[in-house]
């Protein structure tokens, strides 16, 4: 199951804890967690991968605290302008598969109680049922700044919004009411389909969002533009007040909706409560965020204190809300205090404010293990650095070298700079600058080869790279993928798992060592292009994408453009792939182009009238068989097949026939006939007589080259007992495993990597040979 954690916010209700550049989500709050940390760590039992839904300029915030979780998967969904939870959880959908479960959660909550699990799980129940399962908690209390639920047992009556709700109101009365915690379970496709019903302006808009939108590193960003025409709304407000596919589960756990200041009081780290006196009071709060500072209060009656390094914020209890206000109508005159934390997060760490005044400021700096500053300078103002945590790599003009603890090194005004750690653990610094200017207006970046990505540091591990792959739910797929091979995957079916894949559709992720669960295109951005080779230098994208096919059913009727089409049309590559069958069932067969020369009329007409088949040109096939699919070429895989497909990295695809299937909601699927019209080859299909042609047989292996084209190779290694393959800076290598076990191992770098069938390995380029050993049958690919 995923976990779609909503983490927006303005940063307001919580001043001074919080900040508009650092809203209240991001505050250690439990235990040394930030509200963000906790939501992860209290889903982590459910969860395999979580999808966060925040703020543009909260990325680098998320993406600091979220180093805390080493390995776990999570993607960022970046959105331009807030369009409140409906487009919000939209467009997390958008980038799942339709069998898949989500649950919905938000990470301004303070849960706690064994019953949450119980919850949860029978939220799953429901999901698998179709339904779309509401955690409702029992209230405790008339709290008229909650959202509510009316229910007859697990059926939903409708939502109240809270400027809407008065519990004394003869409206409500005799009615079962819950507080809605705003947490969702649900299986995607019954979502969508329900919205695309129900709410088709939000459906489309988000469909149209997300085609626009590329994905850049492991972070989705939706510009203001792009969002401009999603409707603002809550998902309540939109869909599920409109569905009677909601159901909802009680629940009775401890639930706290974090709404204002005064919900903090007790709570773990944001409190310094031995730096706190109360005397003669009564039912006050005081939460005391400054350690050095002590905080007195006497003879007071319900009312909130919080003081902060640089503000103290005093309410009544019942009136803490009004800050909201409070900031608004002063913003202009205090915008620094309103809107800016000591605390700030960078790419490659954190700056943390101590003390500054006119022209000096002392700042403690923590550089994140493998990450590194942008080189830089200053032209206004000199640095002292002192290393008291870590090993820190410092550059100072054209000089690199480590400092240790205790160690210090002063930098010049102008001196161009940066720290970088190639270690482990934290880096910690602390800074002192001297100037006439001492804010950040006083920093030039020095541009140099480095990618756009340079924060990270590639470090000299094993060039053989596992990977684990994505997997798509297609509903013609069957489950020979985790039978056969063992893809660990919850899906009931598996119609394609994505091997080798930088495309933002479906990206692969690292499987072990330093970067384990990394997107594979995060880890290509970090080892550079120099290490795909220098026949991939001037493509601005990886080229190649791999996968595993598992067609229990037929597959539609397609074509793929050529490059210029695609690139003028979709914004991508096209796509020229090779088929190499697996394994198949008796009587399979493929369609690769026409039996006949014909003509666009025809094909069209016979799109129509259902005989569309009856002019493709039918192959039968057998385990080991190989076909190429040119781009423009209809094409079509039958059922009962399992292919290794090696193509272009595109997913570029133009369905022109589909049986007149439809899926479970009874949906047919998109057709794209006038474009595949456009791009269609008309001529007769001529076999490729390169393919398959017998290189090397000799007591240890045979090698056979199964396609060459201008975009790719592909070789066939039958391994008896072991085999070295030459590499080479021309292009790097990708090992498929279709047969067999064993281990790998490349010769800079002594450590053998075990292999079996239906595994994936990313090698990069460089002289080198890779040692196979074992018995096994092995594709490689390369440009």
């Amino acid at each position: 199951m995923k976990c779609l954690i909503l983490a927006g916010g303005s940063g307001d209700s919580l001043w001074p804890l919080s900040r508009k550049n650092y809203p209240k989500q991001f505050m250690n709050i439990k235990e040394g967690r930030s509200l963000l940390q906790e939501t992860v760590v209290r889903n982590m039992p459910f969860c395999d991968e979580f999808v966060i839904v925040t703020k543009e300029s909260y990325r680098n915030i998320v993406n600091g605290q979220m180093k805390a979780f080493q390995s776990l998967k999570y993607r960022l969904i970046l959105e331009g302008s807030p369009k409140g939870t409906a487009a919000a959880i939209m467009l997390g959908n958008m980038f799942c598969n339709q069998s898949e479960l989500v649950f919905v959660v938000t990470a301004d909550h303070l849960i706690e109680g064994q019953e949450y699990r119980e919850a949860v799980l029978r939220g799953k129940e429901l999901a698998k049922e179709g339904y779309v399962a509401a955690i409702g908690i029992k209230p405790t209390e008339n709290a008229s700044g909650y959202d509510y639920i009316i229910k007859d047992e697990e059926d939903v009556l409708g939502f109240i919004e809270r400027q809407q709700f008065d519990l004394k109101s003869d409206s409500y009365k005799n009615k079962e009411y819950l507080w809605n915690s705003g947490m969702y379970i649900y299986r995607v496709g019954d979502l969508i389909n329900s919205v695309k019903n129900i709410s088709p302006e939000l459906y489309n808009t988000c469909r149209s969002a997300k085609r626009r939108t590329p994905a850049i590193r492991r972070g989705i960003r939706f510009s203001e533009n792009v969002m401009k025409d999603i409707p603002t709304g809550s998902i309540e407000q939109i869909v599920f007040s409109k569905n009677s596919i909601v159901k909802v589960v009680e629940a009775e756990f401890g639930w706290k909706d974090v709404g204002n200041v005064s919900d903090l009081d007790g709570f773990g780290s944001v409190t310094h409560s031995d730096y706190v006196i109360k005397n003669n009071c009564e039912d006050v709060s005081v939460v005391n965020n400054a350690e050095r500072q002590l905080v007195v209060t006497n003879d007071l009656n319900d009312i909130v204190v919080v003081n902060t390094e640089d503000a103290v914020y005093v309410s009544s209890k019942e009136r803490a809300k009004d800050i909201k206000d409070i900031i608004k109508d002063n913003r202009e005159k205090y915008e620094s205090y309103f809107d800016y934390n000591r605390l700030s997060y960078r790419e490659w760490g954190i700056h943390e404010l101590l003390t500054w005044s006119e022209g000096y400021k002392v700042k403690k700096v923590t550089v994140f293990p493998g990450m590194s500053m942008n080189l830089h300078q200053h032209e206004m103002r000199s640095e002292h650095w002192a290393v008291v945590e870590g090993t820190a790599t410092i550059t100072l003009g054209q000089e690199t070298r480590d400092y240790h603890k205790f160690e210090s090194v002063f930098v010049p005004i102008g001196m161009k700079h940066k720290v970088a750690n190639k270690t482990d653990k934290n880096v910690v610094i602390i800074e002192i600058g001297i100037g006439e200017v001492v804010s950040e207006r006083d920093i030039v970046k020095i541009y140099t080869d480095e990618s756009s990505e340079g924060n990270y540091i590639a470090t000299q591990d094993n060039p053989v790279i596992k990977l684990d792959p994505a997997f798509k739910d297609n509903l013609w797929g069957g489950t020979k993928l985790r039978t056969v091979f063992g893809k660990k995957c919850d899906y009931d079916i598996i119609a394609e798992s994505w091997e080798l894949s930088a495309h933002p559709d479906g990206p692969s992720r690292i499987a072990d060592g330093r970067y384990k669960g990394m997107l594979f295109g995060d880890y290509l951005s970090i080892i550079g292009k120099e290490s795909l080779g220098w026949k991939c230098q001037a493509q601005d994208r990886f080229p190649i994408l791999i996968k595993f096919i598992d067609a229990k059913q037929a597959l539609s009727v397609q074509i793929h453009p050529d490059d210029e089409y695609a690139l003028e049309n979709e914004g991508e590559y096209g796509k020229n792939e090779m088929w190499y069958v697996v394994d198949s069932e008796p009587g399979s067969y493929l369609y690769c182009g026409l039996k006949k020369n014909t003509d666009k009329e025809e094909i069209e007409r016979r799109i129509a009238d259902n005989t569309i088949t009856d002019i493709l040109n039918k192959i039968e096939v057998k385990k080991g068989d190989v076909v190429m699919v040119k781009a423009g070429t209809i094409h079509a895989i039958g059922a009962g097949i399992i292919i290794c497909e090696i193509q272009q990295n595109s997913n570029c695809t133009y369905r022109m026939y589909d049986y007149d299937r439809r899926d479970k909601y009874g949906n047919p699927r998109e057709l794209h006939v006038k474009k595949a019209l456009d791009v269609v080859d008309t001529k007769a299909y001529v076999k490729d007589n390169t393919t398959e042609v017998m290189l090397e047989e000799n007591e240890h292996y045979s090698l056979e080259r199964l396609v060459q084209c201008k975009y790719f190779e592909c070789l066939k290694y039958e391994i008896k007992d072991e085999v070295k393959i030459v590499a080479d800076e021309s292009s790097f290598v990708s090992l498929v495993f279709i047969e067999g076990s064993g281990t790998i191992e490349a010769d800079d770098y002594k450590q053998e990597v075990p292999f079996k069938a239906g595994e994936s390995f990313f090698v990069s380029s460089g002289k080198r040979s890779i040692n196979i050993k074992g018995k096994g049958t092995c594709i490689v690919t390369h440009v």
